[in-house]
């Protein structure tokens, strides 16, 4: 598989997965249920209006580069 393949892959893997939270979020905060997050080594429930201090900055992730091996 070609590194532009695979980097493209992953790429749609994680918007899509972001997209996917996104929208879980968006469905609890209207029916004004918690989220079941994991803290600290256990799942705890977190109230829907603290769901803006989940969210993350974008990692950058890094891939060796392929082919020579000098």
């Amino acid at each position: 598989m070609k590194k532009t393949t695979r980097t493209s892959l992953t790429r749609k893997a994680m918007q899509a997965l972001t997209e996917a939270v996104a929208k879980v979020v968006e469905d609890h905060r209207q029916r004004g249920k918690p989220l079941a997050v994991w803290r600290n080594g256990e799942a705890v429930w977190m109230p829907v209006e603290t769901a803006d201090a989940l969210r993350e900055t974008p990692t950058a992730y890094r891939t060796k580069p392929h082919g020579n091996k000098s």
